[in-house]
């Protein structure tokens, strides 16, 4: 591997050029991990803002999911807040009052007769949705290219973590980091750990590989690494059991992965973290962290997330930061292109398939 290889350019993490290219080609164009589907339940709903477009999750009556555009079908207003997550069955445009099925159909029109208006022709503008493992993917796209083929090619660190069985686990808490930085520079930091001595002390004393600067451990196949303790703040313990059947080895070990174009997991041996990014333009970023744990473990009454959860939030604020001095950096004139070394193959692996997604610009 050369020992110079380039990062992205400038523009490509500032420009609102590129960043429109990237909502048009990756974000719109393709699927995005959207939601966990266990945070619904029949009849519920939730909104995720998906690189500037506002998409309405339902699961109908049935147990069916749906991805609709967050807006009605008579003036256009939006339907539902941020972070609204009824459970009332249905859903009502706070202007006019015209209500929709969580499938999407046009079900009342108040003040109107029949003859004034066809419900039938006035459903929800809909998407695309699918299930993996848990897992909520949406595409915004008219036709987009066949989920399965494209998970094989983008969430093959799912595919290969499937004996977690994380489509039988359930989200126990939830945090979220804002990032003034782009997206990509995000992405760029998870997939390397030339910075964790410096940056993760409290990380590096459980993952002793990673002070070496390398996200691998060369003596294993499997893409884990051992840890030597819990993922918990200094004093504090770990009290969940292991997930459920997995082995000695597994419980001992920390597997990490992405979900292209937006998502991280992490695999330790008591809790899976999902991490979705949500890009706000070519300027920010939100990212939402996900806890979880198998059901019977929640549901016991001495069951106490927080020590994991103060953990990873320190990990996140600690990448916060430093993401928004390499975001500070690159909006410099005098920056062109970074360098990349070997430990960095994994940075240069998303280059190449950010660079492959989002094709040629001008």
């Amino acid at each position: 591997m050369s020992h110079d290889t380039r990062t992205l350019t400038r523009l490509d993490y500032i420009s609102d050029e590129i960043y429109e290219i990237e909502r048009s080609r990756i974000f719109h164009g393709g699927w995005m991990l959207a939601a966990r589907a266990d945070r619904l339940e029949n009849g519920n709903r939730t909104v995720v803002e998906l690189a500037g477009e506002s998409v309405l999750i339902t699961r109908d009556l049935e147990g069916k999911l749906h991805a609709f555009a967050n807006v009605c079908r008579h003036r256009g207003s939006r339907l539902c807040d941020a972070n609204d997550e009824s459970k009332q069955g249905s859903l009502m445009c706070p202007y006019h009052a015209w209500t929709y099925a969580l499938d999407g159909r046009l079900i009342a029109t108040p003040f109107l007769d029949a003859n004034e208006v066809d419900r039938e022709l006035l459903p929800l503008w809909s998407y695309h949705i699918r299930e993996l493992q848990g897992f909520v993917f949406v595409s915004l796209a008219k036709d987009p290219v066949d989920f399965d083929y494209w998970a094989t090619k983008n969430c093959a660190d799912v595919l290969r973590l499937e004996r977690f069985n994380c489509g039988d686990l359930r989200v126990a808490a939830t945090t979220t980091c804002e990032i003034a930085a782009n997206w990509k520079i995000v992405i760029e930091n998870y997939q390397e750990c030339l910075h964790c001595a410096r940056v993760h002390p409290e990380l590096t004393a459980v993952v002793p590989t990673y002070r070496t600067g390398s996200v691998f451990d060369h003596t294993r196949t499997d893409g884990g690494v051992a840890i030597t303790g819990d993922f918990t703040m200094p004093g504090e313990v770990d009290t969940s059991p292991p997930l459920p059947g997995i082995s000695h080895l597994d419980a001992t070990s920390y597997y990490g992965g992405t979900i292209f174009p937006n998502g991280f997991i992490d695999v330790s041996g008591t809790c899976v973290i999902i991490s979705t990014l949500f890009p706000k333009g070519p300027h920010h970023t939100t990212m939402t962290m996900e806890y979880l744990f198998a059901p019977e473990t929640i549901a016991s009454p001495n069951f106490d997330p927080s020590p994991t959860i103060q953990f990873n939030d320190l990990i996140a604020e600690q990448d916060a930061a430093v993401c928004e001095r390499v975001h500070q950096g690159v909006t410099s004139r005098a920056f062109e292109q970074g360098v990349l070394t070997p430990k960095d193959s994994l940075v240069i692996e998303f280059t190449q398939h950010y660079l492959a997604a989002r094709g040629a610009v001008a």
